[in-house]
């Protein structure tokens, strides 16, 4: 059967139309989407945060799989994060050593500065995709008669398992302590093995207390992130791109890493377990409960937590300060991860725990360094 002509021009013109619309129609969407409110373009710019100006809406794989290789293969006391064998002689010889920092300074002295450590995250961490403009990073690290070896092997663990660039200087706050160690020997050593300044020193005259170091150092602080860290951590491979990419993303969200365990005795680098939210009792004892079901789903991604364990989180600068930074009225330590996990909320934030960064951290054995009785009840006093 023939079709004429005239019918077939009108056909083509038809198509030609319905074509032409289709391209207007997607086009008006596509504007819409690039510029409207809920755009990636829109949230960027929305973000009056100077470095989120230039993440680019792609994601990249930050981490040092040379180094990991690297760390993997090496041997020695303490090396991948191994509990250090004590024979009798070791143990005696080490329990001398508990009392003076809660943990034993005897083993610490037997294990490498910049030992490695084995790879705890879950499996679906490896490989996982960040921005790849992340804001850079202060990391704040406080500390009152600190032990040499765990103070610089905290130091080391951060810049060694940090992608290049993003760690902008490493503050560290003597909060008035008496060894002499801690004065002109430790800024000589970090002078001759960080010659770039990246780690330097602040010396407070007299103690003021956990959280007034804190503030002191996040005074001098010059990046855009602020990171406040234990003066006895080991920071986990690739630790520092998973607490960055939700901050890129949103200044007001707070970053919490997953705090896993050094063993005080043996120095053994281990998990606690796979994450929980943080809450209180009404004595305002922390208290950990497991995550919900449907974050178990997906072990590998952040998840809210009512409020911090304390001392190990990213926040922006900015969102810090405008947020107050800690009550002044707080003295030495107790009390002050709720003040900030309540403004956090309340203010319009949002804090979350990231499986994907693990940092472990010495739980001492005793209590010790605590003030003298002038203090009084100062946990007391911060809970009024």
């Amino acid at each position: 059967m023939r079709v004429h002509p005239s019918r077939l021009i009108r056909l083509s013109l038809i198509s030609l139309l319905l074509l032409l619309c289709i391209a207007i129609i997607y086009n008006k969407y596509l504007d819409k989407a690039l510029s409207g409110p809920n755009s990636i373009s829109q949230l960027i710019r929305n973000q009056d945060f100077a470095s989120v100006h230039n993440v680019k809406p792609f994601k990249i794989d930050w981490e040092n799989y040379s180094l990991t290789a690297l760390e993997s293969s090496r041997v020695g006391p303490g090396e991948n994060g191994m509990a250090f064998e004590l024979s009798p002689l070791d143990r005696e010889l080490s329990n001398k050593t508990i009392n003076e920092n809660g943990f034993s300074v005897y083993v610490s002295g037997k294990i490498k500065i910049d030992r490695s450590i084995k790879d705890i995250r879950h499996p679906r961490c490896k490989g996982k995709l960040y921005f790849s403009n992340l804001p850079t990073a202060s990391v704040i690290i406080p500390f009152f008669e600190e032990h040499w070896e765990t103070l610089l092997r905290t130091v080391a663990s951060v810049l060694n398992r940090a992608p290049s660039g993003l760690i902008k200087e490493i503050i560290l706050v003597d909060d008035g302590s008496s060894r002499k160690y801690l004065k002109d020997e430790l800024d000589n050593h970090l002078a001759t093995a960080y010659p770039s300044g990246i780690v330097r020193v602040i010396h407070l005259e007299q103690r003021g207390g956990l959280i007034r170091a804190k503030t002191a150092g996040a005074r001098e602080a010059t990046g855009e992130v602020l990171i406040f860290l234990d003066s006895h951590c080991e920071a986990g491979i690739n630790w520092l791109p998973p607490l960055l990419d939700p901050i890129a993303a949103n200044y007001k969200t707070v970053v919490c890493p997953f705090i896993d365990i050094i063993d005080a005795n043996t120095f053994e680098y281990r998990a606690q377990d796979e994450g929980a939210r943080g809450a209180f009792d009404w004595e305002l004892y922390y208290k950990r409960l497991p995550r919900l079901p449907e974050d178990r789903y997906h072990p590998d991604e952040p998840f809210d937590s009512p409020v911090m364990a304390g001392g190990l989180f990213a926040i922006s600068a900015k969102w810090f300060w405008e947020l107050g930074g800690y009550d002044p009225g707080l003295v030495i330590w107790g009390g002050e991860q709720y003040e900030l996990s309540f403004k956090i909320w309340m203010c319009g934030g949002r804090m979350i725990d990231a499986p994907c960064s693990r940092i472990d951290h010495i739980y001492r054995k005793n209590s010790t360094n605590f003030p003298k009785a002038e203090f009084g009840d100062f946990v007391g006093r911060n809970y009024k």
